[in-house]
């Protein structure tokens, strides 16, 4: 079904798309923390973004959070998040559904380059971000969903020539991880919110 708005001139339209993907069929969601090679707390962000996305695009969607990955498995002895573990998680927590996601974040990568004449040199830091999320059907263990993202950005720089001192910036804090993240979870959702287009109609 399509949502349609007036838009200025009579013949102009703009038109809802539902999402890809309506999560609205399921009862509750369970939701495994997201692991990565970073923090816990950064973790517990990436987790609690995601679900917020996907409850501001289609309320009142509800999941039960599951915990950590490493204590999800541990309550169903299993070793990794595969079919058998779905399907045990399932049974266990009465869902019928789980969405997982992993994150990585890379070593900072430094660049170096120098002026044409020698005299000036600058440098920069980038850092990359990659993100997967799967979403599970814990009655066969099958993978309903899955979607990844990556994005590259510059944490640091310097700058330097034979007529000013050194420069240099860093800025790597907890909080500079969270936008990161977030602009990832928000690109990863995509099959789950409405999208709009504007369509001209023909006059009457």
């Amino acid at each position: 079904m399509f949502s349609v708005f007036a838009l200025g001139c009579a013949h102009t339209i703009v038109v809802e798309i539902p999402p890809r993907i309506d999560l609205h069929a399921y009862q509750t969601i369970g939701i495994v923390e997201f692991s990565s090679n970073s923090t816990a707390k950064l973790n517990q962000f990436a987790t609690q973004k995601f679900m917020s996305v996907i409850q501001s695009a289609q309320p009142p969607v509800r999941f039960l959070e599951l915990g950590p990955e490493e204590l999800v498995l541990k309550s169903v002895d299993r070793q990794k998040l595969d079919p058998d573990a779905m399907k045990a998680l399932g049974k266990k927590h009465g869902v019928s559904t789980i969405f997982t996601g992993t994150y990585e974040i890379s070593n900072v990568k430094p660049k170096v380059r120098l002026g044409e004449d020698l005299s000036s040199v600058s440098a920069s830091a980038n850092v990359n971000v990659s993100m997967i999320s799967k979403h599970w059907d814990t009655g066969t263990g099958a993978t309903v969903w899955t979607n990844s993202r990556q994005g590259q950005w510059p944490v640091a720089s310097v700058q330097k020539d034979t007529r000013n001192p050194v420069s240099f910036s860093l800025s790597i804090p907890d909080d500079q991880y969270e936008q990161f993240i977030g602009k990832l979870v928000y690109a990863l959702t995509n099959d789950f919110r409405p999208h709009y287009e504007k369509r001209k109609v023909p006059k009457q």
